[in-house]
């Protein structure tokens, strides 16, 4: 493929994804259909499945480039530590939770999962990527800090996956009861109460000694 048919290609992917987020957030995902994104898009339904070949592969390609925009922000923010990675985190969460759309299409998303075999495959598969990434950015900072935790990478992620889904689903029907910076400062305090206390060195000098003979 030559280089300006390949430019034109990934620019029509580019403009399906753009098309198939205003209509999922309008339509929510049972009702959008694949002719309605395909008129937004100003292309033929043809063209859409030459890129998707389902309107669940479409939406979760939509969830996956979301997700590297997202992750590729919080990689970027973690070459300074957790700490300095907090706000931006706290950020990307309340823009989900205070979206008109995203939080209410994120929850829709997973109950059709639940009444579609075939769609429920694509989600999960989506969010074991996510959760290897999680992980990952994990260790990286569990490493950074050289030292060890009581409950592994993976299932550090998994919490604080669910953590976020939780929290951004309370916010949305309770605002006040989810302050701006309560995701940040939880994970900042499950990750210390999860740091292994090094050992206590052996006791030395007079007080140890007269501790022995007592």
């Amino acid at each position: 493929m030559s280089g300006s048919r390949a430019a034109a290609k990934a620019r029509t992917h580019e403009n399906l994804l753009d098309a198939a987020a205003t209509v999922f957030a309008e339509r929510g995902y049972g009702a959008a259909s694949v002719e309605e994104i395909a008129r937004t898009a100003g292309t033929s339904v043809g063209s859409v499945y030459a890129h998707f070949t389902s309107k669940e592969k479409l939406f979760v390609a939509l969830m996956e480039r979301r997700s590297a925009h997202e992750f590729a922000a919080a990689q970027a923010e973690l070459v300074d530590g957790f700490e300095a990675a907090v706000p931006a985190l706290n950020r990307q969460l309340l823009a989900e939770a205070d979206s008109d759309h995203l939080a209410e299409l994120g929850a829709e998303a997973w109950l059709y999962a639940l009444r579609s075999p075939a769609f429920g495959a694509e989600l999960a598969a989506h969010h074991r990527r996510v959760h290897e990434i999680i992980t990952d950015m994990v260790a990286q900072e569990r490493t950074r800090r050289g030292t060890t935790l009581s409950m592994s990478d993976a299932e550090v992620g998994t919490v604080a996956s669910a953590l976020a889904r939780g929290l951004v689903q309370y916010r949305r029907l309770s605002p006040e009861s989810v302050p701006d910076d309560l995701f940040g400062r939880t994970l900042s305090a499950l990750l210390a109460g999860l740091e292994a206390s090094p050992a206590s060195p052996p006791a030395s000098g007079p007080d140890a000694a007269a501790s022995v003979d007592a």
